[in-house]
């Protein structure tokens, strides 16, 4: 009998309410003035970034861009993450300019309250250089 009370009381008194994560959306990339041509790709430089979850929206598609799209998570703690080109975006419309949007968030209090930042760039893309 004293053992499931013991235990019961241990596992009530473990279960606090903490406040979120400290969270940062700041990040730095490797992209030259602003501009990338259809067939590059980029790294994402995350090392300042902080929070339990990442998530970046391209924002080369409706589908991909912050506030009306789905992100892709990205793990917590990386020092860099390779972002593939934007290719077929150009194909659609030449020399377009997206909104890249990294957004950082923790949960604290069982959910009951949210930490969020989030930090965008803005990157012209253009067509390939043709060849001579």
């Amino acid at each position: 009998m004293l053992i499931p009370v013991f235990l019961l009381i241990l596992v009530l008194s473990s279960c606090n309410k903490e406040e979120p994560l400290e969270v940062s959306a700041k990040f730095t990339t490797n992209i030259q003035n602003g501009t990338l041509t259809a067939d590059q790709s980029f790294t994402l430089f995350t090392a300042e970034t902080s929070g339990e979850f990442l998530t970046y929206f391209k924002g080369d598609k409706v589908e991909t861009t912050y506030g009306t799209g789905y992100g892709v998570a990205i793990e917590a703690g990386l020092d860099s993450v390779p972002m593939s080109p934007y290719y077929w975006a150009v194909l659609e419309s030449p020399d377009t300019t997206y909104t890249f949007t990294l957004v950082a968030t923790s949960y604290g209090n069982w959910g009951e309250t949210v930490a969020q930042d989030v930090q965008s760039i803005d990157i012209k893309v253009v067509p390939e250089p043709e060849e001579k």
